[in-house]
């Protein structure tokens, strides 16, 4: 009978060490970025411990990275339906909240995940991670719950690689490697340790130093992928596109799925290559044609390529299909880009607002929006945006330049004036801010009694520089034109032929100048 129970309690004991062993290795595919293999090995783990919380919190956490914020959240929460002493689900679902803004919401989960797991180094380490890596960061408090983490494991090298992305985010370059340094200290082999330096010197522009430390990282460990992604883009950067190509096929070949084969397609749209990034989403959609992420990176792909048209059957069809948590603000102001692009201008407007609601620093849409507006012939709505952006502080001559074009053709030609004065104040060696100012002038004095846009032009025709002639050669005949007009009015024969010479110097089959030349006798 004592054997019987000593026989138990080993099988109980070896049984326990083979499920950690399995979550460990789930764990690592995620780490790997190999989220499809690891969502099987995460199936497998909950269908034998079907109220494991551990489990369905590191299976959220898949799901997470690999940016299906949906299927993380049911599994946080599934991981409290079958455990709900468990910290850990409670910090995932906090850190949900957390992403979206629902900053007070998210603390409350913190909180009780603290409250749970007081004594748990883990919990404080996961809390500190969604501090460190969301957009709204608490750095601080980051850095103070992974000091208690240390006190609760002070040999686990995670807790130092945390502390030195923390100090990362802080651009303390000089902290952040030597906490990363004990972690290498504690566990030689930490290829994620060696991955972080490379980040930290990749951060600090020293591409050199980074990609030594990447090479490092894939000789202690050839199967870690995110090493070789890591190198392709250092490798594009540098415009080394044929090694950059060759190291993420490798990060392929180690991630040989749909996931993969999709965040290949966008790491070629964020390296700008636009056309080899629509071959790979219509490669990935083989495998995943349901998958949104690539009907938006074909959106970004085709606008970029000037492929309107197809960029917005795209857009449209990403917005179809994604679910609303994953849509971003660049998603709005792509398919008002494309909008803009192909007539639809009402549209556009109604994108660019949505855009701008979601993300407040793209207040430069305002531009894009009151260019809507002009395109509409809706100039009163298009000066009330310009004129807000000046009272915020934050315009430029590009702001002028367009409220003066507003109040141009709205026919208010002093405000209009202004505005372009404004320009010229900014930039006085700009031509094109002389050439409105001109402009704004003749309306201001339309039969001619002043000439009050005879200095603009003349300022005009002196800034505009050899390399603009061309482009410029419309504007030039109209200033042209004017001050032999002026010149003519004064009876000034020679400077009246002198400008009439100039428009036929550029535009030889300018009849009327011919014309009034054969005329001049002097």
């Amino acid at each position: 009978m004592k054997k019987l129970r000593i026989s138990l309690f080993v099988s109980i004991i070896t049984a326990s060490n083979v499920f950690a062993q399995t979550l460990d290795e789930a764990i690592q595919k995620t780490t790997n970025e190999q989220y499809e293999t690891a969502e099987t090995t995460f199936k497998s783990i909950i269908q034998k411990e079907p109220n494991n919380g551990d489990a369905y919190f590191y299976y959220g956490e898949n799901y997470f990275k690999n940016e299906n914020i949906s299927e993380a959240k049911k599994m946080y929460e599934k991981g409290i339906e079958v455990n709900a002493t468990n910290p850990l689900p409670y910090v995932g679902l906090g850190k949900i909240k957390w992403y979206k803004g629902k900053e007070e919401e998210a603390k409350a989960d913190f909180y009780k995940a603290t409250t749970l797991g007081n004594k748990n180094a883990v919990v404080l380490m996961k809390i500190a991670d969604v501090y460190i890596n969301a957009d709204a960061k608490n750095l601080p408090e980051a850095i103070t719950l992974l000091a208690k983490a240390e006190k609760l494991d002070p040999k686990n090298p995670e807790v130092f690689i945390l502390t030195g992305d923390a100090y990362l985010e802080q651009n303390n370059g000089t902290k952040a490697i030597e906490y990363y340094e004990k972690a290498v200290t504690l566990n030689p082999k930490s290829v994620k340790a060696t991955l972080r330096q490379g980040q930290l010197y990749n951060r600090a522009k020293n591409y050199s130093l980074a990609l030594d430390f990447y090479k490092n990282a894939s000789l202690i460990d050839s199967s870690y992928a995110p090493a070789y992604r890591e190198k392709a883009e250092i490798y594009f950067r540098a415009g080394q596109y044929n090694n950059a190509v060759a190291q993420y096929k490798k990060y392929l070949q180690l991630n040989n799925n749909c996931s993969a084969r999709s965040r290949y397609a966008g790491f070629l749209y964020k390296a700008k290559q636009y056309t080899l990034s629509v071959d790979a989403v219509k490669e990935a959609k083989k495998c995943a044609p349901d998958n949104q992420y690539l009907d938006r990176y074909l959106t970004y792909d085709y606008y970029e390529l000037g492929d309107y048209t197809n960029g917005l059957t795209s857009s449209q069809l990403f917005f179809e299909k994604a679910n609303p948590e994953m849509i971003i603000a660049e998603d709005y102001e792509y398919q008002g880009r494309l909008n803009s692009k192909l007539g639809n201008d009402s549209l556009a407007i109604l994108d660019y607002a949505k855009a701008m609601k979601m993300d407040a620093t793209k207040s430069d849409l305002v531009n894009d929006i009151a260019t809507s507006y002009m395109k509409l012939k809706k100039y009163n709505e298009a000066i009330d945006l310009f004129e807000d952006k000046l009272l915020s502080g934050n315009a430029n001559i590009n702001d002028y330049y367009a409220l003066g074009r507003a109040y141009y053709y709205s026919k208010n030609f002093v405000n209009a004036d202004s505005a372009f004065s404004k320009m010229v104040a900014l930039q006085p060696n700009l031509a094109l801010g002389y050439l409105w100012r001109a402009k704004a002038n003749v309306q201001t004095d339309p039969k001619n009694e002043k000439w009050k846009a005879k200095e603009f032009y003349e300022e005009f025709i002196a800034k505009v520089k050899p390399e603009d002639l061309e482009r410029s050669k419309k504007d030039l005949i109209d200033a042209f034109n004017y001050l032999a007009a002026h010149y003519a009015s004064k009876k000034d024969c020679s400077h009246t032929k002198e400008y009439l010479l100039k428009v036929v110097e550029i535009d030889q089959n300018n009849t009327q100048a011919k014309k009034v030349l054969t005329g001049l006798k002097c």
